[in-house]
């Protein structure tokens, strides 16, 4: 009987210790979930941005450098902070006006929660993702494939990237600034801004896309659900970048819809809201 009451003692003394054990392990369980939610991302290492855009080399730097002419590319020599916050879906970023070096999104998502092909590699803001799903729902609807090529670019990423095209275009800072934007320049530090591809070539990036069926199948349908073309053509003088048929940003459906039937461009729009 002594053996049996010192036995029982034992096992709820284990029992007692064993609960606080247990609850320390669902909040670390917790707190890993709070960690995966908030998708604290790691900057990718530098050799990688380098790998990625040596594949976008070839379809992107296809024109002969522009160093001559009305000098339409260029920055301007008083260059002001945005005047908008960086979360404010109307925030103007172009070459006169840049992000702080310390903006970040607070609401990073994987692309992949839409359903876009090639989302898993790539963050979106997740206040964008309901229309991208469906968007991404009705253009397979209507036999037209999209997939992912570029999103959220931070400012380390941007400096990698423009210092890369520099390196690779023999220090051509004119040529460069046709196409590449300098860090704090990029919409893609938004995280609203995204290069789109297909299977219709391979899911590349660069000129070829504005000839596929996605491309034009976007140009009808994306401003319904709050994606506008950023660069368009025959506005290179106006938004100071080539035209670039993969590039859209996302202002929200109201505002796509209010910027449609103004007959402005993206960066036309926002200049009357900044």
């Amino acid at each position: 009987m002594k053996y049996l009451k010192v036995f029982f003692q034992l096992l709820m003394l284990l029992v007692i210790v064993g609960i606080p054990i247990k609850t320390a392990e669902l909040v670390v369980e917790k707190r890993e979930d709070v960690i995966e939610g908030s998708l604290e991302i790691k900057e990718p290492q530098e050799e990688l941005i380098i790998e990625q855009l040596k594949k976008e080399e070839t379809v992107i730097k296809n024109n002969t450098p522009v160093t001559t002419g009305s000098g339409w590319w260029a920055y301007p020599e008083n260059i002001k902070e945005t005047t908008r916050n960086g979360n404010d879906l109307l925030v103007l970023v172009n070459k006169e006006y840049k992000l702080p070096s310390t903006y970040a999104p607070t609401d990073l998502v994987k692309a992949s929660n839409s359903g876009i092909r090639r989302g898993d590699s790539y963050y979106l803001r997740n206040i964008l993702i309901p229309d991208l799903t469906a968007m991404i729902t009705a253009s397979k609807a209507q036999g037209i494939d999209l997939s992912i090529v570029s999103a959220y670019r931070s400012y380390a990423t941007q400096q990698t990237t423009y210092n890369y095209w520099l390196t690779k275009n023999n220090g051509d800072v004119a040529y460069v600034d046709t196409f590449s934007a300098r860090a704090g320049h990029s919409q893609h530090q938004l995280g609203t801004a995204m290069d789109f591809s297909t299977s219709e070539i391979n899911d590349v990036l660069g000129d070829s896309f504005g000839n596929t069926k996605a491309s034009k199948w976007l140009v009808e349908n994306s401003y319904k659900y709050g994606f506008v073309l950023s660069f368009p053509f025959g506005y290179e003088t106006t938004t100071g970048y080539k035209y670039e048929s993969w590039h859209y940003r996302y202002i929200g459906k109201s505002n796509a819809l209010e910027m449609k039937n103004s007959g402005n461009i993206l960066e036309l729009y926002l200049r009357s809201k900044n």
